[in-house]
């Protein structure tokens, strides 16, 4: 496993299509925004960021305990991109600086503990610039960035995602198969269809 690994979980926007915030859509007892915290803090990944945007102090009583550290992006309406910074810049104060960074986003309820670990073995073992998640013939995230791109995280505007430098440098990134990666939350009839998968 990669040692000195911080995480960011994305989690400022609001969810306007869902009509309601889809972080605290829940997964059994646990809301998607505490679960992903929960799993990025369980493999290892210290510290763990969690950037907060609209309703972020309703959004906060779901971290209370967990160790994590919330962020709060005053600029989260002017795309994912500042929200990735916000993280990044945070990481990059703290000290031992990290030698990778776990980008999540926190509406893939599909996610589970066995993802995050491959990523981070993978990452570690293979030692490309950046270990994506590979779902509907693409990668996304979640996804490990090594140092070396950290700078171009910080170049990233307006609704560019992390995506964005993992396509452009796609010779250089491991890919860890998540074959329920493309189902996420946005709308009312997504989270019909989690109903469904978990009836």
């Amino acid at each position: 496993m990669v040692n000195n690994c911080a995480a960011i979980v994305l989690a400022a926007g609001d969810s306007t299509r869902l009509g309601q915030p889809k972080q605290l859509v829940r997964i059994g007892r646990e809301s998607l925004l505490r679960r992903t915290t929960r799993l990025a803090l369980k493999v290892g990944c210290s510290p763990t960021f969690v950037v907060l945007g609209a309703n972020a102090e309703m959004l906060s009583v779901e971290l209370t305990d967990l160790g994590c550290s919330p962020i709060v992006n005053e600029n989260w309406p002017s795309g994912i991109a500042s929200s990735i910074k916000a993280g990044v810049q945070a990481a990059l104060e703290t000290s031992p600086l990290p030698e990778c960074i776990l980008i999540l986003v926190c509406d893939q309820p599909g996610l589970g503990l066995p993802i995050l670990r491959n990523l981070l073995s993978t990452h570690s073992s293979q030692r490309k610039i950046a270990t994506a998640s590979r779902y509907r013939e693409t990668v996304g995230v979640p996804a490990v960035f090594d140092r070396e791109v950290f700078a171009e995280l910080l170049q990233l505007s307006g609704d560019q995602g992390a995506r964005r430098i993992l396509l452009r440098h796609l010779d250089q990134v491991a890919a860890v198969d998540f074959p329920d990666g493309d189902f996420d939350i946005d709308t009312p009839e997504d989270l019909a269809q989690l109903g469904l998968r978990r009836s």
